[in-house]
């Protein structure tokens, strides 16, 4: 979207940021965004409960909230991890960290 200005604002997939297979960027494994604060301690309840209690939730950018743990040190720990949480009913991604 553009503003009378001329300045972009990002759109909600502008801050979705997929990790190519290998890639050596820093990265999160991500669990969902909700558009409020209280779906995301939601989300994030279930999330803990699976195992990974050091997730978080963080406002992103784009103004929605993400659910994530940025404990990931390589691409094969990352996969490893979501393909862990996908086993106990998560839908869980690996994303290149935003800048900053």
């Amino acid at each position: 979207m553009v503003g009378a200005d001329g300045v972009r604002f990002p759109s909600r997939y502008d801050c979705v940021r997929l990790a190519p297979l290998g890639s050596t960027e820093p990265l999160d494994l991500v669990f969902g965004r909700r558009d409020t604060p209280t779906a995301a301690e939601s989300l994030l309840e279930r999330v803990r409960a699976v195992g990974y209690v050091d997730a978080e939730v963080r406002l992103e950018g784009c103004g929605r909230w993400k659910v994530l743990y940025d404990g990931i040190t390589s691409y094969p720990q990352g996969a490893s991890s979501a393909a862990e949480a996908r086993r106990a009913g998560l839908d869980a991604w690996l994303e290149i960290q935003p800048p900053g």
